[in-house]
């Protein structure tokens, strides 16, 4: 388990030590692996010569957008899948699943046409729009299975009670059901995050661009611009998440094991 560990990490603490060393030790001859001079200015060239924070900006907001959308939907209608038993519902519970298995590289052409007559192409309506219909099966298939787990017994002495299938809907379902939504918005919000090829070929504009395309900016045929500048830019990229999922932990372990073993 160490060595897998370690196999997995090495990568993210070489990019951590590249982040902190200045580019002449990076192209020196003798390479140590620790820097021996250990400098910020990376990071602080990096938000001086880029518009970093600014794709830092669109990117959370598209994600936080995407992943509560994707909730709120994806929650209503695996609560439905679960509860009414109509066969048209399995057959769509499939076509959920096949269609998040589907490629990406697939949909890019249609979705700009689509998006082109609708005059959403350059837009951040249209690449959120996107990215909630390309999120939206997954989620739906993880929290079907979740919800599958809570006893329908619990609602059923809540409308006897009195309350309406709604009211047990979210005062009795979605508490039980919260560690599987936080699981799956932790999942949506990485994926749309890190996001590359959508943002690349749908936006167009620099003020609207994304993280991963913006950095793919720093990026050209034969050359790069500074090593210690780009996975600086890899760090930050991945601190959000690397926190996202220390404070959520917990509720990411429940929800899938949840799901896993009730579904």
């Amino acid at each position: 388990m160490i060595l897998a560990i370690l196999w997995a990490t090495l990568p993210l603490i070489w990019v951590f030590i590249s982040s902190v060393r200045p580019d002449a030790e990076t192209y020196a001859f003798e390479q140590t692996f620790l820097p021996q001079n250990p400098t910020l200015e990376n990071y602080a060239t990096l938000f001086r010569v880029t518009r970093f924070g600014l794709w830092m900006r669109n990117s959370a907001v598209l994600s936080t957008i995407t992943t509560l959308a994707v909730i709120i939907l994806a929650a209503m209608a695996a609560y439905a899948m679960s509860r009414f038993r109509y066969r048209s519902f399995e057959i769509f519970g499939r076509m959920t699943l096949m269609a998040y298995m589907m490629p990406p590289i697939i949909l890019v052409v249609p979705l700009f046409f689509i998006l082109f007559k609708l005059h959403l192409t350059n837009s951040m309506i249209g690449l959120t729009l996107v990215y909630i219909g390309t999120r939206l099966p997954v989620g739906i298939w993880m929290l079907r299975s979740y919800f599958q787990g809570i006893p329908q017994e619990l609602e059923d002495a809540a409308m006897v009670d009195g309350t309406t299938r709604f009211q047990a809907f979210y005062k009795i379902i979605l508490p039980q059901a919260m560690p599987g939504m936080i699981a799956t918005g932790i999942f949506v919000f990485s994926v749309t995050w890190q996001e590359f090829l959508f943002a690349s070929i749908l936006i167009f504009s620099a003020q609207k661009t994304t993280l991963s395309a913006g950095v793919a900016s720093f990026l050209s045929e034969d050359w790069i611009y500074s090593w210690g500048v780009l996975m600086a830019a890899g760090v930050m990229i991945s601190l959000p998440l690397v926190l996202f999922y220390m404070f959520l932990q917990r509720y990411l372990i429940a929800g899938w094991g949840g799901g896993g073993l009730k579904g």
